[in-house]
């Protein structure tokens, strides 16, 4: 943009779109409180921008449709730090923007990050729902991956298995027509899509569908690729999704499956977030009836660290919020 000749709300919008790209290649390694912080604050000069300046209609469309991604980024920090019902107001608020603007990848995007907050609070049903409901909204391409990957995740919570599996399919195919430059990283996006979150997503549908073998299968291809990326939350879920599918296998795993929890941890360490901590804690429930075994009380040591370093990680950070 020419900033000698643009109006001063078309400059202070592509600022907004700068900071907010920034934040998005950043979410995925940086400090959930401190994506919120920064998302509040952008959402808030929007919100002041739009009340104070006189906008020509396509500038207020750009706006609504900045401020609602801004919005469901913010929801998906909300998530991961723990509070579900203000990522599900933030959820709504984006929605709603992108209803005001008809923007279709960000109703999509926002209906995703809504239905992924339902199915780690054990309301698969919900999340199905949400998913179902942002997949009207948009056409083929990335968000329509990334919603097609949630319905698969909900309908193995609900024990589909057909239709779980007819999903996955689906959204392998979605994933193969996306060109490589729309890529992006793991993590919220209304215009990338990264291919390994296929994987990543078919290895917690196959662990709930309870077919361990299967879930190591696309385990092994997401997880080499992960991990060449700066994605700590999606690295340490799927080697705890991976262990919660291998602890079916019963005592002869559990050596492998002490080893990928602890390695989950590593991983993560000074930043625990909501989706990582809940399945740990599934996993040290499960674990429980093995005590006996010194590798396993290890790891509910290690798990319970963690967790306790993190949630004062989020708390001081909430604070200076």
């Amino acid at each position: 943009m020419d900033v000698r000749a643009a109006a001063p709300s078309q400059v202070a919008l592509a600022h907004a779109e700068e900071r907010l790209a920034a934040l998005l290649r950043a979410h995925e390694h940086t400090s959930p409180a401190h994506v919120a912080a920064q998302a509040a604050r952008l959402r808030h000069g929007l919100d002041s921008l739009a009340r104070g300046a006189s906008l020509r209609a396509s500038d207020a469309r750009r706006l609504r449709i900045i401020a609602g991604r801004i919005t469901v980024l913010h929801a998906d920090a909300a998530f991961k730090l723990g509070t579900a019902d203000a990522a599900r107001a933030l959820a709504a608020q984006g929605y709603a923007d992108g209803l005001w603007a008809q923007d279709g990848p960000l109703q999509g995007s926002a209906r995703e990050i809504a239905a992924v907050i339902e199915f780690y609070d054990g309301c698969p049903d919900r999340a199905l729902q949400l998913a179902r409901d942002g997949l009207r909204h948009v056409g083929g391409g990335p968000v329509r991956a990334r919603l097609v990957c949630q319905e698969a995740r909900a309908l193995a919570a609900l024990g589909d298995v057909r239709a779980a599996a007819q999903a996955l399919d689906t959204a392998y195919d979605l994933a193969d027509m996306i060109p490589v430059e729309q890529w992006g990283s793991p993590g919220p996006g209304f215009d990338t899509f990264h291919p390994v979150e296929v994987a990543y997503n078919a290895t917690t549908a196959l662990c709930l569908l309870r077919r361990p073998r299967a879930a190591e299968e696309h385990a092994q291809i997401a997880m080499p690729r992960l991990d060449m990326m700066n994605a700590p939350g999606f690295r340490s879920v799927i080697r705890l999704d991976l262990a919660l599918a291998l602890v079916q296998q019963g005592r002869l795993e559990l050596d492998r499956v002490c080893a990928l929890a602890t390695e989950a941890v590593r991983i993560s360490w000074g930043r625990t977030v909501a989706s990582a901590s809940n399945r740990a804690d599934e996993l040290l429930a499960i674990t429980r009836t093995h005590g006996d075994v010194r590798d396993v009380r290890e790891l509910a040591a290690f798990v319970r660290e963690w967790q306790r370093e993190g949630g004062t990680s989020r708390g001081t950070s909430r604070e200076a919020f």
